[in-house]
């Protein structure tokens, strides 16, 4: 990505359904919860810089607050069309116990995730009852993905998803055609990750999929190497999950 000068927050908006356009020296209303956030958390003025960030494409605009009221209004100066040139990753990882889905969402959202997928693996702790249960959390996973994204500056929030089953995850991988489809193992005779990663180059797509801290059960295992998954390994050190996350999104990005 070409760096170029930041101005104001970035801010992510539902453009399909918002009541602008976004042609230069247009206003855009916000939202309630979106002036809320602008006038009540980030305690922006009138005239301050903002970036709006469109959930549908990678334009950003560049705006700035024109009124502040019970509801805020951007007046749109520029659209900046932003493009990035790196690996394009999907994390498919098992649900874990307490804060350490939220922590996850935060850090890989940061390190550019462009899917998150969460699962509820045959041996995660946590145990998800049926789909509207999985709803509930994919919103509130979102919520938390959005606000990593505009802290970080990503061209978009990724996709999350919140599953049932293994099978269920590997249903949103269908149609991407990946480069690299990584099982972080704990197998001795696992490839490195870095080796395996180092056939990506800018624009491939690469999925890597972290299990439960008990690991995979044998089925698991075996399912992921009969849809192309290959057994790669981060070290010799047994790693918890979410620093399993981490050390293999930066071994992939710099591979």
């Amino acid at each position: 990505m070409e760096p170029r000068e930041r101005k104001g927050p970035r801010l992510f908006v539902d453009t399909s359904s918002s009541r602008g356009d976004f042609s230069s020296d247009s206003l855009l209303p916000l939202s309630p919860s979106d002036s809320h956030y602008i006038r009540d958390v980030l305690r922006l003025r009138v005239g301050d810089p903002i970036e709006i960030g469109d959930r549908d494409s990678t334009t950003v605009y560049q705006g700035t607050i024109d009124s502040i009221g019970t509801s805020v209004s951007i007046k749109i100066t520029a659209a900046l069309k932003e493009t990035s040139h790196e690996i394009d990753i999907t994390l498919i990882c098992a649900l874990c116990k307490g804060q350490k889905n939220d922590h996850i969402t935060d850090w890989a959202t940061e390190l550019g995730c462009s899917h998150i997928v969460f699962f509820q693996s045959d041996r995660s702790i946590v145990r998800l009852r049926n789909s509207d249960e999985c709803a509930h959390k994919e919103t509130r996973i979102s919520k938390i993905a959005t606000a990593a994204a505009q802290q970080s500056r990503q061209v978009l929030p990724p996709q999350v998803k919140i599953t049932l089953s293994l099978d269920e995850a590997l249903k949103h991988l269908s149609l991407t055609p990946f480069s690299l489809k990584a099982i972080c193992s704990l197998s001795p005779d696992a490839q490195l990750l870095s080796d395996a990663a180092k056939i990506l180059k800018a624009g491939s797509h690469a999925c890597v999929i972290v299990g439960p801290e008990g690991d995979f059960s044998p089925e698991e295992h075996e399912k992921l190497l009969q849809n192309g998954f290959i057994p790669t390994s981060l070290g010799p050190k047994v790693l918890r999950s979410e620093l399993a996350v981490v050390t293999a999104l930066v071994t992939i990005q710099n591979k």
